[in-house]
């Protein structure tokens, strides 16, 4: 993990791929979904601000809500069976405007890790901006 005094932390999908996954049975949706836990190295990055690289993928139609993910929208997690650890959720600071699909984009904002999402991302990137190094 690189880190510069003052300046963001990079995060990589590798990284991210330290997270474990263990299935349980949401009673208030009658269906089996997954808790995650994570490595100390991730829990500290929490609230703080980070950098991470990957590919851009539309989650709806409208191209309004957006998702960064380690492989191309062909391979990732909502299509290609790629596992959670694999994609976060952008809350962009600004709306962005229609992005295109597979666009490789660096971006930097601040981490949140939610251990039970009910409908969104286990990790996400909040006030979401280009970077620049």
């Amino acid at each position: 993990m690189a880190f510069m005094p003052g300046g963001p932390s990079k995060l990589t999908w590798r990284q991210l791929a330290t997270t474990t996954f263990t299935e349980y049975y949401d009673n208030t949706k009658g269906i089996w979904s997954m808790e995650a836990s994570y490595p100390p190295t991730l829990t500290s990055l929490r609230g703080q601000e980070i950098y991470i690289t990957g590919y851009v993928l539309p989650v709806d139609t409208k191209g309004e809500i957006y998702a960064l993910s380690a492989y191309p929208f062909s391979s990732c997690f909502f299509c290609g069976g790629a596992g959670p650890e694999s994609v976060m959720g952008l809350e962009f600071k600004e709306t962005p405007g229609r992005l295109a699909t597979d666009a490789v984009k660096t971006y930097i904002g601040t981490l949140v890790l939610v251990q039970k999402p009910s409908n969104g991302f286990y990790f996400t990137l909040i006030n979401v901006r280009p970077y620049t190094p």
